[in-house]
This record gives structure tokens, sequence and C-alpha cells, in this order.
């Protein structure tokens, strides 16, 4: 939520304790008798202090007026079931009053994770893959476990350099369905976005769609904000998957190229998720797009049969025993 919406929530919510305290006055006279005496008896106190009271009464004989009226208060209150903090604006958090800081620069803590929500959902990973962390990537399916192992440390070193701003290679993942690609792309992406930074995660037909439609109809596009196109070329870490499902034209390796030659220029990093082999890419696209995919990349590849396949034998087998 932008500080202008804020601004707009907290009047409405002024507003409606405004109504709120009319309204019980209306339906409850002595409460209200009760509020005035004891504004009036406040700025007697404050007069005193200059030397200009008009009641005629003393601070303390004051004080102990307004302990009376509290407690009076405090007992129509009960009688009539209403709640204690019904004379208090109801904030969504006390600690700021909604303003989102609790001290100058210092965010609260509500809007820290609005920020993360925000960043969360731009990110469009889905609710599986914000399960889908290093510490749930498990060794136990691979055969050359020291191999894999290799490859997640690797994974979290380039996460750990993308938060700390520090050049990096970027990723190429690469080989069979299934084999954990996703997996690591995915608990990079919560590393990063736990981080505090942006990150866009999507499919190249996904990327490609938005760019075409934004670039052709642009007045009418319902899909992409310019915010959002401007992301694809700048956001602090882009994970593209799927590379090479989509149809080969020249429009599409025209805008590929500008993507990763802009990304490039700005030193933005990126990881690729791909079935296919590097010797493919190099076929399948010019040399000037595959010299930037691959010449500027870490690659890693991924082999062997597909997790889910063996999650489902296991389960399987599990199944057989039990019954």
């Amino acid at each position: 939520m932008s500080l202008s919406k804020r601004a707009l929530k907290r009047q409405r919510k002024l507003a409606e304790w405004e109504v709120r305290v009319e309204t019980l006055h209306q339906k409850y006279p002595r409460l209200g008798e009760i509020s005035r005496l004891f504004t009036q008896m406040s700025l007697e106190i404050a007069m005193l202090g200059m030397g200009k009271g008009k009641m005629g009464m003393t601070q303390e004989e004051l004080l102990q007026a307004q302990e009376a009226l509290q407690a009076e208060k405090n007992m129509l209150l009960q009688k009539n079931k209403l709640p204690e903090n019904i004379y208090d604006v109801w904030w969504d958090c006390e600690k700021c009053q909604d303003t989102g800081f609790r001290g100058v620069g210092e965010k609260c803590s509500c809007l820290l994770q609005e920020e993360q929500e925000v960043r969360w959902q731009f990110s469009r990973l889905t609710p599986e893959q914000k399960e889908q962390t290093f510490n749930s990537f498990s060794l136990e399916w691979y055969e050359d476990k020291a191999r894999y192992r290799t490859i997640l440390q690797q994974c979290i070193e380039f996460a750990e350099k993308v938060c700390a701003g520090e050049k990096t290679e970027n990723l190429f993942l690469c080989g069979s369905i299934g084999t954990g690609k996703t997996h690591l792309c995915s608990a990079i992406a919560n590393y990063v976005l736990q981080a505090g930074l942006k990150v866009v995660y999507l499919k190249t037909g996904t990327i490609l769609d938005m760019i075409r439609e934004y670039k052709f109809n642009f007045e009418k596009s319902e899909i992409l904000s310019p915010h959002e196109f401007k992301a694809f070329y700048q956001v602090g870490l882009l994970i593209i998957d799927d590379l090479g499902t989509e149809v080969s034209t020249d429009f599409v390796r025209e805008q590929l190229f500008y993507l990763f030659d802009e990304r490039i220029n700005y030193r933005r990093p990126w990881i690729i998720s791909t079935n296919l082999m590097p010797n493919e890419i190099g076929t399948m696209y010019e040399d000037r797009l595959s010299d930037r995919i691959l010449g500027t990349s870490r690659i890693l590849k991924f082999t062997g049969t597909s997790i889910r396949q063996l999650k489902a034998i296991k389960a399987k087998a599990i199944n057989n025993v039990s019954s």
C-alpha cells in the first residue's frame, strides 16, 4: 500500500471514529456530558498553568473530578456492555496507527509484512513454489549425491551474491524433466525475496505473450503495466522457465535478445531453466542470442529419473506393504 493510500485509510479510520462517538453520545447522553466535562477540565488545567483559570477550582480538585468522571464512564460502559476501547480509533495496527512507521525512517512490522506480500505477488510464484526452499531440497532422490550437493551449494552461493549485490554469473539449469530444476529455481527465488529484493519468475511463453500484448495493444493491455514491463529488464532477479518451448519467430528471437542484452547492460542476473542442452540452444537460436545466454552463465546439468516418478513408485511400494 502506498503512503497516499495509507493516508486515505487513516482519514477513513478517523471519520469512522467520529461517527461512532457521535452515535454513542446520541444513544447515551450522559456519556456525552462526561466527555465534554472531562475536556473542559483538561483545558482548565492547562489554563491554570498559565495563571488564567476561570472555574475557581484548584488543579488537585480538577484532577479528582476527572477521576470521578472516568469512574462513572467506566461504570456506564460496563453496565451497557460496551467495549472499553470504544473511544479509541480502531487502527489496523496500533503500533504505528496505520502510518507504516514507528519513528523517523523506522518501518513498522505491518509495513514490512505488506511490502513482503507485494514482492511475493509480484514474483508470480505459485503456492507450491513458495514451499520449495534450500532446506526442503533433498539429495535422497539422486544417485550421484556428491554432484547434486555441489549444484545445491552453487545455487546457494548464487543467491547469496544476488542478495549482497555482488557480480555473479547467471545460472543455466538444463536437463531432464522432474529432476529438481524448478525446486532450486524456487529456492533461490524464496531466498532472494526473503532478503527484501524483487524477483520475477515466469515461463518463457508467458513473458513473450506479455511483451507482445504490451507492445501491440498498449492502450488496452490489462495483463502488463508499464512498471511490470520495465521489471523484466531491471528487476533484481529474473527467472525464466521452459526456455525453448516457445514458437521461434523473428519477433521472439528479437525480444529475447533485447531482454538478455538489456539485463547484461544493467548488470541484472537471471536464471534459465530448460529441458534443452547447451548444444541445442546453440542450434535453436542465432549466435548473438545463444552467446548471451550461454556465454554469461554457469551451466548446471540435471540428469536421471524424474523425482516425481520416484516418489510415486516409493508411495506405491509403501501402500503395497501396508495393505
